[in-house]
């Protein structure tokens, strides 16, 4: 059984990563050099003769041969330099490996041990991926709202067409935009869009999706089974759209520095990275205006967290 586990990490600090290795090691290489030697003996072959190193020695970067001057027996050496270089993944490794056996991580699991757990305290969880649930019902309303722009379109060129029919010089075409037919299926809904887009909650709405995607930090979340959650406040060096959709749904492991613990009654607003998230009365409007666009039934997730919970720095998201 082997005694190492490899971690493959889909978020990683690597500014945190390796200020903590330089310390622990004195210093990080990226890169090493080894030279290896071989020596062998062989036949000679007759004077002048000279023997090419095989092609696999041109991609490396070798052009060394072999010279024979002989017909007896000789001893030869080659020498061969290998550069080894490391990548942020495999410092991570190294890093997690040692911290690991170093018994330097506090295992993180139920609500019990949060009395135990201190700011400042090098923590690692287990659990599920949740996100955060403004930024997804922002990206869910952004979509909507532009199906409703496109319906709206729709509804405003059917109107022209029909105002272009009464002042055609064809007949036939004024009498049909004269006839009272059936109204657009969507007249009604475009009308209410058009208020709803000038609307100064829409505005907000706007503002706060801004604020969000250009924040240098963005709050996730993670939960344990037991049901302990982990405000994790990732950078947004590191942390982006691909990132996000390789975490979206799925069960990892985060290690990190404690930045606080949430005791009983308290909680974490994940909308005070916006102005809006800071006002609770327009907070909760903008919240009501994206779960009641015209035509669509939008389920609403509270963007608060309360406790049990946790805030963390973390240094890796990995599986």
């Amino acid at each position: 059984m082997a005694d190492y586990e490899l971690a493959h990490p889909l978020y990683l600090d690597v500014q945190m990563m390796v200020s903590f290795l330089a310390y622990l090691e004195g210093g990080v290489h990226l890169s090493s050099e080894q030279t290896l030697q071989r020596e062998k003996l062989r036949a000679g072959k007759p004077e002048r003769d000279e023997v090419k190193l095989p092609s696999l020695g041109a991609l490396l970067g070798l052009g060394a041969s072999l010279d024979a001057e002989g017909s007896h027996p000789r001893g030869e050496s080659t020498e061969t330099k290998v550069a080894r270089h490391h990548t942020a993944a495999s410092l991570f490794n190294a890093l997690y490996g040692f911290l690991h056996q170093d018994d330097a991580i506090q295992t993180l699991e139920n609500k019990e041990q949060l009395a135990s757990v201190a700011t400042g305290a090098f923590v690692k969880l287990s659990g599920r991926y949740t996100g955060n649930p403004l930024e997804e019902m922002l990206a869910i309303f952004t979509q909507v709202m532009s199906y409703m722009g496109e319906i709206s379109h729709s509804v405003e060129e059917a109107r022209s067409q029909k105002s272009a029919n009464r002042k055609s010089g064809n007949p036939q075409n004024r009498e049909l935009a004269g006839q009272k037919g059936t109204p657009h299926p969507y007249a009604e809904m475009s009308e209410q869009f058009r208020e709803f887009e000038q609307s100064i909650e829409m505005r907000f709405v706007r503002r706060m999706k801004e604020e969000l995607e250009s924040s240098p930090i963005h709050d996730v979340v993670l939960e344990t089974a037991s049901g302990v959650k982990a405000v994790l406040t990732v950078s947004s060096d590191y942390y982006d759209a691909a990132v996000a959709e390789r975490l979206s749904s799925g069960d990892f492991v985060v290690l990190g520095k404690v930045t606080r613990v949430l005791r009983e009654g308290e909680s974490i607003n994940l909308s005070r990275r916006t102005v809006v998230g800071k006002m609770e009365d327009v907070s909760d409007s903008v919240t009501d205006t994206m779960t009641n666009i015209p035509g669509f039934n939008l389920q609403s997730n509270e963007p608060v967290v309360r406790y049990p919970a946790v805030q963390i720095l973390p240094m890796a998201i990995f599986v």
